[in-house]
């Protein structure tokens, strides 16, 4: 950490990058986050919040933050970008954010030299003696190498009453195994920012949309939990009445129009090509382990890959206990199932029959061929034909009747009728409720 101090280093950063954003009008109160937070920052150097776009990190954080000015343990605040992306850039900007805290922060700009500016930096905070919370926002902003040394070396040498809260959209190129073993580091990830059913009815209340319990039941679960999501129904629900409501919340997908428009923005327009075709190509799955998504995509290195698009919050996740099994949330998977059959169609059969040989050449011999009468559960319900497994693992993409009709070369009317007794086995009422409950007994 060598570098030499820009020119520009003493010009002063915009104020906005140094205040948690105001709350915009649709934000609500998170008590249980909060809680989350305090527990995370009173006990660990470190928290890490790392989650997939959409989930409401900076709204979480900025309220808790704001909440009471935290006159204990006062918050300094920074809002990264790309163009902080440089090891003096970045030491400018925490040295001005810590400056609203202890203003002899900002006597570092006269220091020529990075460690010594790092360590004048720690130095005062540390004579300081009093708790301080630093929040990172948006650090997905900074890949230089040097740059993240730097953030590095302020961790490992934080005085004690510093604590650094992290925000970002990918797990950051940082020693977190290491933190995480010796106790310095604490986690909130996609499952802690998912709105439960109080959040989720909080967030649409504000938006100017009531469900009734069971609705909303099926939209969280729908969802996932997933913030952007639930606002996004929020605005196609406004106007609707009855069952209207339903209807549209139970067909709600990652092909809806806000939806679609909000992920191609913020997550699919930023992919690499080579895997922007990887994850096209491995939608056609549902959990699935490493080595089917190998043969589907002939892809030696997918586990590497899955692990790597893992650890990008690519909304891309581990499918319960299993090492190397994953599943895409839902609405992702919706998404990238619509843009292959748009950009490549006819293409999804193929990739299916990849799969299913695949599944035949690596099942055990104990296992017999095929799903045909899967248990719908351990009791006495009546087993599922193949007919219906198929039609099941079609409505788990989100097609609709015609879609399934023509993949499984049947007339909507026996889809239908299909459908009808997957319910009824099922026990279930809806789409949803059906590949949730199937998911749940392992027949997905």
């Amino acid at each position: 950490m060598d570098a030499p101090a820009p020119a520009a280093l003493g010009v002063s950063p915009a104020v906005t990058k140094l205040r948690p954003p105001r709350p915009h009008g649709d934000a609500v109160a998170r008590p249980r986050l909060d809680a989350l937070l305090d527990e995370a920052t009173r006990d660990h150097t470190v928290t890490l919040v790392s989650a997939p776009a959409g989930y409401g990190k900076t709204t979480a954080l900025a309220a808790w933050a704001r909440a009471g000015a935290r006159p204990d343990r006062p918050v300094a605040w920074v809002a990264l970008d790309e163009r902080d992306d440089d090891p003096w850039a970045f030491v400018r900007l925490v040295s001005a954010a810590v400056a609203t805290l202890e203003p002899r922060a900002g006597e570092i700009a006269a220091a020529g030299d990075l460690d010594l500016a790092l360590a004048h930096l720690v130095n005062l905070l540390d004579a300081a003696g009093e708790a301080r919370i630093l929040v990172l926002d948006d650090l997905h902003a900074l890949t230089r190498e040097d740059t993240l040394d730097a953030l590095r070396w302020l961790v490992d040498h934080a005085p004690a009453a510093l604590r650094l809260v992290l925000a970002t959209r990918v797990d950051p190129a940082l020693p977190l195994a290491r933190w995480r073993l010796r106790g310095a580091l604490a986690e909130l990830r996609a499952g802690a920012l998912r709105f439960d059913l109080d959040e989720a009815r909080a967030l649409l209340a504000r938006m100017g949309v009531a469900l009734d319990p069971e609705v909303l039941g099926v939209l969280v679960s729908r969802t996932e939990g997933w913030g952007a999501g639930l606002q996004l129904a929020a605005l196609s629900l406004r106007g609707r009445e009855g069952e209207h409501v339903r209807d549209f919340v139970e067909r709600f997908t990652g092909r809806d129009r806000h939806v679609l428009a909000y992920l191609t923005e913020e997550v699919l327009q930023r992919l690499d090509p080579a895997i922007h075709d990887f994850l096209l190509m491995v939608s056609v799955l549902d959990d699935f382990d490493a080595a089917t998504a190998a043969a589907v995509t002939g892809r030696r290195d997918a586990l590497e890959l899955l692990i790597d698009l893992e650890r990008a919050n690519l909304f891309l996740s581990r499918a319960g206990d299993a090492a190397d099994t994953f599943r895409f949330h839902a609405f992702f998977r919706d998404l990238l199932r619509g843009r292959l059959d748009d950009l490549r169609p006819g293409m999804a059969d193929a990739l299916m029959a990849r799969a299913a040989r695949h599944r035949a050449e690596t099942a055990a011999p104990d296992r017999g061929v095929g799903r045909a009468h899967a248990p719908v559960s351990g009791g006495d319900a009546e087993a599922l034909s193949e007919r219906e497994l198929e039609a099941l693992r079609w409505l788990s993409t989100g097609a609709g009747n015609k879609a399934i009709a023509r993949h499984m070369g049947l007339s909507p009317n026996t889809v239908k009728t299909h459908l009808r007794r997957l319910f009824d086995k099922l026990e279930v009422r809806s789409r949803t409720e059906a590949v949730a409950r199937a998911r749940a007994r392992g027949l997905l």
